[in-house]
């Protein structure tokens, strides 16, 4: 044969010609072409490819290329019978061919430096297609598009992925039909990559995976046998169906998901023996092994079962849990592992997890995952299902209560939440489909600790906060009033008007998972009538807050709408003060709760009604234009928080009772401030004491959907004492008013308040 030659007018005719060496299609060329840089020697049969080589066809018998590194060759290379490749270049597939085709006995190996890549996916676009009894060894980079074939070979073909590939195989092998003696080999090696595609072959096939393997194996029925095995350290995770006799060996880590089919029904012989790991479906999803023929798991065995959410018709093999079903026997040992997900499983709920039609026999020697906190499946052994038919069993049972699974360290609010919620188990069992049976089995699968946050999220404690705030916001338009008592100079009637308004943020200080944080501001004025002895007017306010709950499972805002009045009476060196309001306001809160990996979200709303009443009596006593003004008294709360239904979370919404506001307090304190002139600095210490047992801080609650769920939880109350600081500077003019800013402090156990205020007196 002649070293082909090319010019620039070289005219090629290709004639196209059956060629059963290369499945039924063949190329013959009357002028064989090649560009410079992929040529052949004088004998034709060794081609060398270097620098950048385009399509290349030699049909001649033994052709012998090599492809070396740092070349390129572009287009479609076709060589034929007994060619032996050698690439540790880079073949780019041209789109709607093969990147090399190969007639029979053929070898072709890719080096570590060598790369087979067709990025086409139109139809034809094929990676390596060989002939019968051909060889393709990679120990470089194959890849094609998912769905497409990576490699085909014709009858009795060899694929061997090495351990040295330095990248996952991407795209499909695919074996002719290998009948009588041939048998097609798919063997993968490479546990740092792997392969990641479909296998598909007729006849015989003999599949050793010792490698990473991601994807399918399937054979189509013609008569022959697969032998499958998943060697020590071997990964396949992905579905087989065969279709003649096989046999399955696994001794690594076997992941089947969806349906797979071992063998056929009438074929004699099909067997699956594990002795490594075959976990049949993931957390993600359930799996279904059909073995039509015997199971066997050593001592050293685990199958792996997953449990999931059973549907309307209860527990159903292959769709709601896993299932391994055998046309023979099963026999069993090691171990099973259970993997439970998210759902409810009814009480006394039956689980079939293998079932072999001739018979079931041995015995798991260990189960793990099957005790959870608040069910278990507890085996029921081997029971005969119909015939000679048997399966090996499981059946959920409730092991504890919530209330006494939370654990040692669960608060009261928490037992008294998971007391309540017991009663929601008896409802979902005759109502499977229902968010309250969903809700449940959430619960169910949920650690002790998981458990213990849940139903602290689920408690209504942290909307005490809002009966708190609802005071608080009471109490600061009242000191604004008093300010206003306090800082009257007429020595004659007139009357007048004027403004207070400030920022505040409120500050949890004390330690703990329930102290809340509050930012807002306030608006406060009024109008009355002075004297030298008294003053009397009306007042009007606004408040709004922002709080969260410090847990992070609660936060909300709220207002209110005030308007009081108020009067002063002086009986020198004596005076008395009465302040009256009422309060009506709202608010709106989100309260989040997470149950293992699912989060719901309550929304509320409601209205809030306060009426506070305050009196003092105090002396003035003033030295040398300082007055000092000690004073005590009493401030009544009396209100509440309307009941209100959550939204937003389905069976986890609340259904929550009045929360009320009512609180005594003693007040006493005094004011320092300048009397004469025009700048008058003051500053005011006010001290308050709950008197009596004060406010049960406690919230009635019931969950919606279901009854007899009452239950009751107590919140963080404000604290016992508190000290308020009110200390500024006035501009003051006698006859037409004045004008000040200040600052104004608030500090308790369960809070620390720093605001600033300013405000306009106007007097005529």
């Amino acid at each position: 044969m002649r070293k082909p030659s090319v010019s620039a007018s070289q005219s090629i005719t290709c004639a196209i010609r059956p060629m059963v060496s290369i499945l039924a299609i063949g190329i013959a060329c009357a002028g064989t072409p090649a560009l410079a840089n992929c040529v052949a020697d004088a004998s034709g049969l060794v081609v060398t490819c270097s620098g950048t080589s385009g399509p290349y066809v030699n049909t001649a018998s033994g052709v012998t290329v090599t492809a070396q590194s740092g070349g390129t060759v572009t287009g479609s290379m076709v060589l034929g019978s007994s060619s032996s490749t050698t690439n540790s270049g880079t073949f780019n597939g041209a789109a709607g061919n093969p990147i090399l085709t190969v007639g029979a006995n053929s070898t072709v190996t890719n080096a570590a430096t060598g790369k087979f890549v067709q990025a086409g996916t139109t139809a034809g676009s094929e990676g390596v297609v060989l002939g019968d009894n051909s060889t393709f060894i990679n120990n470089g980079t194959l890849t094609a598009p998912t769905g497409y074939n990576v490699a085909r070979f014709g009858a009795n073909g060899t694929f061997t992925n090495t351990a040295l590939a330095p990248a996952a195989v991407t795209g499909n092998v695919v074996f002719g039909p290998s009948l009588g003696a041939n048998v097609s080999r798919f063997t993968n090696q490479n546990t740092a990559f792997g392969f990641t595609g479909n296998v598909t072959a007729s006849g015989n096939l003999n599949f050793d995976n010792s490698g990473k393997f991601t994807g399918s194996l399937i054979q189509q029925a013609a008569g022959g046998t697969v032998n499958l095995t998943n060697q020590s350290g071997g990964t396949f995770a992905g579905a087989i169906n065969t279709a003649d006799t096989t046999v399955v060996n696994n001794a690594g880590t076997m992941t089947l998901t969806g349906a797979s089919i071992i063998g056929n029904f009438s074929a004699a012989g099909t067997s699956f023996t594990n002795t490594g790991r075959l976990n049949l479906g993931t957390s993600a999803g359930v799996g279904r092994l059909t073995v039509n023929g015997n199971y066997s798991q050593s001592a050293a065995g685990t199958l792996g079962i997953t449990i999931g959410l059973p549907g309307s018709a209860g527990p159903v093999a292959g769709t709601n849990f896993s299932q391994l079903r055998t046309t023979g026997t099963a026999t069993l040992s090691g171990t099973l592992a259970l993997t439970v997900v998210n759902g409810y499983y009814p009480t006394n709920s039956l689980y079939n997890v293998v079932v072999g039609d001739t018979g079931v026999t041995g015995s798991f020697s260990s189960i793990t995952g099957n005790q959870l906190t608040f069910i278990r499946f507890v085996p029921v052994g081997i029971v005969t299902v119909s015939g000679s038919q048997q399966a090996y069993q499981l059946q959920v049972q409730r092991v504890t209560t919530y209330a006494a699974g939370l654990g040692s360290t669960a608060t009261a609010n928490q037992l008294a939440v998971a007391t309540a919620f017991q009663p929601m188990v008896a409802y979902a069992d005759t109502h499977l489909t229902s968010d309250a049976a969903k809700l449940v089995g959430q619960v169910d699968v949920l650690t002790a600790a998981e458990a213990r946050t849940f139903f602290g999220a689920v408690s209504p404690d942290g909307y005490l906060a809002y009966a708190n705030s609802m005071r608080d916001h009471a109490s600061l338009f009242q000191r604004q009033i008093s300010l206003r008592m306090d800082d009257f100079h007429a020595d004659h009637a007139q009357r007048g008007w004027w403004n207070n308004s400030g920022l505040t943020a409120f500050n949890g200080a004390v330690s703990g998972t329930n102290k809340t944080k509050t930012t807002g501001y306030y608006f406060a004025g009024g109008f009355d009538f002075s004297g030298e002895n008294y003053v009397a007017g009306i007042a009007a306010g606004y408040a709004k807050g922002t709080l969260k709950f410090a847990p992070g499972t609660m936060s909300g805002k709220d207002s209110a709408y005030q308007i009081g009045g108020y009067a002063s009476l002086k009986f020198n060196p004596i005076f008395a003060n009465l302040v009256v309001d009422y309060q009506f306001g709202k608010f709106s809160a989100t309260k989040t709760m997470t149950a293992g990996t699912v989060v719901r979200i309550a929304s509320a709303e409601s209205k809030s009604h306060l009426l506070t009443a305050t009196g003092t009596l105090g002396a003035n006593v003033d030295v040398g234009g300082i007055a000092f003004q000690p004073f005590a008294g009493v401030q009544y709360h009396k209100g509440s928080i309307d009941a209100f239904t959550e939204t937003g979370a389905g069976a986890a919404n609340l259904n929550i009772g009045k929360i009320k506001a009512d609180r005594t307090d003693f007040i006493g304190g005094a004011t320092l401030t300048r009397s004469e002139g025009t700048w008058r600095p003051y500053v005011k210490g006010t001290y308050r004491r709950q008197l009596g047992t004060g406010p049960a801080n406690t919230i009635s609650a019931s969950f919606v959907d279901v009854t007899g769920t009452n239950f009751t939880v107590t919140g963080r109350g404000a604290g016992k004492t508190e000290f308020d600081v009110d200390a500024g500077l006035n501009w003051v003019s006698e006859d037409e008013g004045g004008l000040f800013i200040a600052y104004q402090g608030t500090f308790r156990d369960d809070l620390n308040s720093h605001g600033v205020i300013a405000g306009i007196r106007v007097q005529f």
